[in-house]
């Protein structure tokens, strides 16, 4: 009796215990949505709450493959892998290389998996407000410009920033590097949108009465002193932590300048932009579906201050509060998109929401034409893959030679004909 229930008990503990799957290559899994984190409490908010949604345990599986963060070693996933979690770092690069890792990682068969991108963020009051949410279009680089140092500008320059190649601020670049503006599908955007509606989002005191700072800055920030909402708005990267009025609204109007007026910024980022790059490189190739990104962002601090205090005493002095509310944000509004995925998955998702907008890069890598930028490099034609590339270069070299096998047979006729050989006269 005592053996048995002491099994009884210990089979019981051992059922909680994740178990690190040291798979065979055989053994993929294809999630239908991954959570990307970019540091470890906008993960741990998923691990905290998942269990609660009804739709597994997100730390039943973990998986490592090489490559990954020195700090974040360890995928994520229900015990179906329907539903995976990773932790990519934070910044451009950490990010860039931790997606790569992924996506070469034998673990994983991504071809239909939804990515939702949920990270906190800086917001601009004039969209939002602190603990808010917001689903981007389109994420934008504003930092990949020339910089001169404030202290050395003249008396009337709005900005520091100056696009490449250009000699004053706020005029469209004429060297890209084809990471400045990524755009995204906007059905599955709102698609998004319409799922956070059931979200029950949280709020608190103390960023109630920082919002209140806002109050006299006229109907342009009316969003500032709201509560929490979920917003359709756009997200900048930068590696930059910036702070203060004349920055954000620099990169205020980059954004809307290189969207073509269409993208309107109230969000900023430090990884977005790195993933957003790693996906489409890997959409060429077949690996992902770039259709398939939602990128989503939660306030956790202002960008810029309010009338009563200065930008560096914003930034370093006054407690905001958001941070908390943020993170919870993060999960009650998420926790609502990947339900509605897996729920639609048979009648909508499994076969993908059509876009109805171009979506890609600035250079239109993956087809069709950008509504920004100089216009697509490959005349609205996909780039191949690097297998298709490497198929037609041997193509054009098995036809090069077929052609010089057949000069050189009419060549040889030719000489055995006129008793010529190598040349001279047999």
């Amino acid at each position: 009796m005592f053996f048995t229930l002491v099994l009884s008990t210990l089979l019981t503990v051992m059922a909680h215990i994740p178990t690190v799957y040291a798979q065979p290559p055989s053994s993929v899994l294809s999630p239908k949505v991954f959570i990307i984190s970019m540091f470890d409490p906008e993960g741990q908010i998923w691990h905290d709450n998942f269990i609660q949604s009804g739709l597994g345990n997100l730390s039943s599986r973990v998986i490592t493959t090489p490559g990954l963060s020195m700090l974040y070693t360890r995928i994520f996933c229900t015990q179906t892998g329907t539903v995976c979690q990773l932790t990519v770092g934070e910044g451009e690069i950490n990010s860039a290389v931790s997606m790569t890792a992924l996506i070469l990682s034998s673990r994983f068969n991504l071809t239909q998996t939804y990515f939702l991108l949920a990270g906190i963020a800086g917001v601009n009051p004039r969209y939002a407000t602190i603990g808010s949410v917001a689903l981007a279009r389109y994420s934008v680089q504003v930092a990949l410009q020339y910089e001169i140092d404030p202290r050395s500008l003249p008396g009337d320059w709005p900005t520091g920033y100056i696009p490449y190649g250009r000699t004053y601020p706020f005029e469209y670049p004429c060297i890209t590097y084809g990471t400045e503006v990524f755009e995204l599908s906007a059905n599955l955007r709102d698609a998004a949108y319409n799922f956070t509606q059931r979200a029950k989002l949280v709020d608190a005191d103390e960023p109630r009465r920082y919002r209140a700072l806002y109050g006299s800055m006229g109907e342009s920030y009316r969003m500032a002193v709201r509560p929490p909402s979920v917003v359709k708005c756009d997200g900048a990267t930068s590696d930059v932590y910036y702070s203060g009025e004349k920055l954000a609204r620099a990169f205020e109007n980059t954004t809307a300048l290189w969207t073509n007026g269409t993208g309107a910024y109230c969000m900023s980022a430090q990884e977005d932009n790195a993933i957003l790059e790693v996906l489409v490189r890997f959409a060429i190739e077949g690996f992902v579906d770039f259709s398939r990104i939602i990128a989503m962002r939660t306030g956790s601090n202002f960008d810029r201050p309010p009338p009563s205090l200065s930008d560096w005493e914003h930034l370093t002095r006054a407690d905001q509060n958001g941070f908390h509310i943020a993170i919870a944000n993060l999960y009650n509004a998420g926790i609502e998109i990947v339900r509605g995925i897996l729920d639609n998955w048979n009648c909508t998702f499994e076969k993908g929401v059509a876009p109805a907008n171009y979506i890609g890069d600035i250079f239109g890598s993956l087809g069709g034409h950008p509504d920004f930028g100089f216009g697509s490099i490959t005349g609205g034609r996909r780039l191949k893959s690097a297998a298709a590339a490497a198929a037609a270069a041997a193509s054009k070299r098995d036809e090069n030679d077929r052609g010089r096998y057949t000069l050189a047979s009419v060549e040889m006729a030719r000489r055995r004909q006129f008793g010529v050989k190598g040349g001279m006269k047999m």
